[in-house]
């Protein structure tokens, strides 16, 4: 798979909150999307995924348009605050969420994803019970089932413990090496870096850098100790 991205860009009202951003990604992309708070990250995975509609440019999978649902790949997105139905168990959400994607719903697979990340004991508790923890791994699960093409992750170590940690680099591991594209956005920087295969970092809406990962790494030293604290450089 290809993602081609040209010129993408989304403004709310006067306020460009990304602006002419364009990258190249193939199968096998595990990217690092970094910047500081505001700099347009979530925007451009909220773009990515088709939640929001850009104000112009265009996302292109394999030469096809991203508005082409019949050869669209599947997309998943994956957030701190991950959309589940709280008045669901968690078997039933991901039961759901297979059916929306015209998957078979078997208990089978659904308990061996729980038990992947940990909840299989969880399974029948409404997921409004669970922690903010849990939760990001009830949607671990969810895209574990689903497998997606391109998968886009917002900072989601924050809620995770060190096993949660685990379980979601192990996953990314092999959506990689099952030829999917993974673009992550995060603060942990270190932890992003040591699983990345690129990185993109963006100020104030703007791709300010774009190079494939390589050791030592003096030009993404210089590119993110711009928009570091003075003391922290």
């Amino acid at each position: 798979m290809r993602l081609c991205v040209d010129r993408l860009s989304k403004a709310y009202n006067f306020l460009w909150a990304l602006r002419d951003f364009s990258v190249e990604l193939e199968s096998g992309d595990l990217v690092a999307l970094l910047g500081p708070n505001g700099a347009g990250k979530t925007t451009l995975l909220k773009l990515l995924v088709g939640l929001i509609a850009p104000t112009s440019g265009s996302i292109r999978f394999d030469g096809t348009s991203r508005l082409a649902s019949l050869s669209r790949p599947r997309t998943g997105l994956l957030m701190p605050a991950d959309h589940l139905y709280d008045n669901l168990t968690v078997r039933e959400n991901l039961s759901f969420f297979l059916s929306l994607y015209g998957d078979r719903c078997d208990l089978q697979m659904i308990d061996s994803a729980l038990q992947e990340v940990g909840l299989l004991e969880r399974g029948a508790e409404f997921v409004g019970n669970l922690s903010s923890g849990m939760r990001c791994r009830a949607s671990l699960a969810k895209w574990q089932l689903l497998q997606p093409d391109l998968l886009l992750l917002d900072e989601p170590y924050g809620v995770l413990d060190g096993s949660g940690i685990d379980l979601l680099e192990k996953f990314l591991r092999h959506q990689i090496e099952n030829s999917g594209i993974v673009v992550m956005a995060s603060h942990h920087v270190s932890r992003a870096l040591r699983l990345c295969s690129r990185a993109l970092i963006l100020k104030q809406g703007r791709l300010t850098f774009n190079e494939v990962k390589r050791q030592p790494w003096p030009s993404f030293d210089r590119a993110f100790g711009e928009f570091l604290p003075q003391g922290e450089r």
